[in-house]
């Protein structure tokens, strides 16, 4: 009985919380990289010779190793993951691109190319494939140019989407990864970028295509078929089987660099190497890193290691007033942590906390988990109702839109939602405390119910008063 209170109560609070207070909706936050290298008896790392390398779970965020990933060197053309992902989150991929004076001559000499000519049109999809698989650099500046009028504005995009994903060490100044002493990067910062990339389904679509064939245009009567520089990705000696996409990138200041995306087992690895002086050795310590990932680590899914934390409408009666299948409150299915082969789920260490602004708008909590004393992954607790239906604790659009309409209603809506939440944590002690208050008394009202009710109470009953009666009667006699 108790249980079937305690699930009663807990579940009329997650309603109060969706009906009374509302919270803001709050803006995307970009999750940060978590780094396991600090932890101690870590499986042992490949040998790189690389000056930069990182290697990252991308679903989680958490670096498996790193070398150097913080240090700005020389991007080339891994630059043009950055001027993809602006150009698929800016454009329709049926606009049409036209190719200025600017953008077909202002190249350096021997560098990659497809021979557009000023006046050429292509497609944005046909500029992406060019771009991303031919590495073709006239493209590049015709997309930037397109996206936002010059290569300059661009670059001033570029700079200001790698903050917005949390790059601290990155400033481009163009959108091919041509020379420029000014135009760096870190391994830790195109990680994010290239993470932040492959969540695009367009892009993954383009950048896991080793060929193409680019159709004819106003300029040129004949298609050109293009092929995938990406050893890794293409076939051939060096193919991975694992890899799905990825970018080269060279030159003569730059070096090698190479970004690639793999996945295994449910591990979503990313591989940055910078910097690189052989012609394969970029090649090779990203095989030996993905290989490092895949065979130590093991990725869990939250929701199904964690049940601590589960409450669903199973808990409450089929009768209840809430109805069937409205609440439950549990893990995000999307939550994953990464840890070594051999440490087990139930290794960490949780920490408990109430969600807040950076939480998320359908957040209620959330749980920190830690191994060694460092920090490892979080997971949010959210309140659903109907399966999948997430229920949003943020006002709609339109109810923002009508509060902005009110003369002065703003700050005074704002104020009664903070009295609200007043209102609501008073509610909820003053519940709890009559709960505990009044439970021992029902409790003994019920025993006491239950115990004159019984065949034992009656049968006592009725001896007492015979025996009451026979006194009465043998005090009649006496008299």
């Amino acid at each position: 009985m108790i249980k079937r209170w305690t699930h009663s109560v807990l579940a009329v609070l997650l309603v109060l919380i969706t009906i009374l207070a509302p919270l803001p909706v709050y803006a995307e936050v970009n999750a940060p990289l978590w780094d396991m290298t600090m932890i101690s008896n870590l499986p042992k790392a490949p040998s790189v010779a690389a000056p930069s390398a990182i290697l990252v779970e991308a679903k989680t965020g958490a670096i498996l190793y790193a070398k150097d990933a913080d240090t700005p060197y020389f991007p080339a053309s891994i630059t043009k993951i950055m001027t993809a992902l602006l150009t698929i989150e800016n454009c329709s991929l049926d606009e049409t691109v036209t190719f200025s004076y600017r953008a077909t001559h202002e190249l350096e000499a021997g560098s990659s190319s497809i021979a557009r000519t000023e006046g050429e049109r292509l497609s944005v999809k046909d500029c992406l494939y060019a771009m991303l698989i031919a590495s073709a650099n006239e493209v590049a500046q015709a997309l930037a140019e397109h996206v936002s009028g010059s290569i300059e504005s661009f670059a001033e995009l570029m700079n200001q989407r790698a903050k917005e994903l949390g790059c601290t060490n990155t400033n481009f100044t163009n959108p091919s990864g041509l020379n420029n002493p000014s135009h760096q990067t870190t391994a830790h910062d195109m990680a994010l970028i290239m993470r932040a990339a492959i969540q695009n389904p367009d892009y993954l679509e383009i950048n896991s295509a080793t060929s193409y064939s680019l159709p004819a245009t106003n300029k040129n009567p004949q298609s050109l078929a293009i092929s995938m520089k990406h050893k890794l990705l293409a076939s051939g000696d060096l193919h991975y089987d694992y890899a799905i996409a990825g970018k080269t990138g060279f030159t003569q200041l730059a070096g090698y660099t190479l970004v690639t995306y793999a996945v295994k087992d449910n591990l979503d690895l990313i591989c940055v190497v910078m910097g690189g002086q052989a012609s394969t050795d970029h090649y090779s310590t990203t095989r030996a890193l993905f290989d490092y990932g895949f065979d130590n680590y093991t990725i869990h899914n939250v929701s199904e290691s964690d049940t601590e934390y589960n409450l669903n409408n199973s808990m409450l009666e089929d009768n209840s007033f809430l109805g069937s299948n409205i609440l439950s409150l549990s893990v995000s299915d999307d939550d994953w942590i990464l840890l070594p082969n051999s440490v087990p789920f139930s290794a960490l260490n949780t920490e408990f906390a109430w969600g807040d602004s950076v939480s998320g708008p359908n957040t209620l909590a959330t749980v920190t988990y830690s191994y060694g004393g460092h920090q490892v992954g979080q997971a949010n607790l959210t309140v659903k109702r109907d399966e999948g239906d997430v229920f949003s604790f943020s006002t709609t659009k339109a109810s923002e839109e009508d509060a902005e309409d009110s003369s002065g209603s703003g700050q005074s809506e704002s104020s009664w939602f903070s009295w609200k939440w007043v209102v609501l944590a008073a509610a909820i002690i003053l519940i709890i405390l009559l709960i505990l208050f009044l439970w021992p008394w029902i409790q003994r009202k019920r025993r006491r119910r239950t115990y004159r009710n019984s065949w034992v109470y009656r049968k006592k009953r009725r001896k007492k008063i015979k025996m009451r009666l026979s006194k009465k009667r043998r005090k009649g006699r006496f008299l």
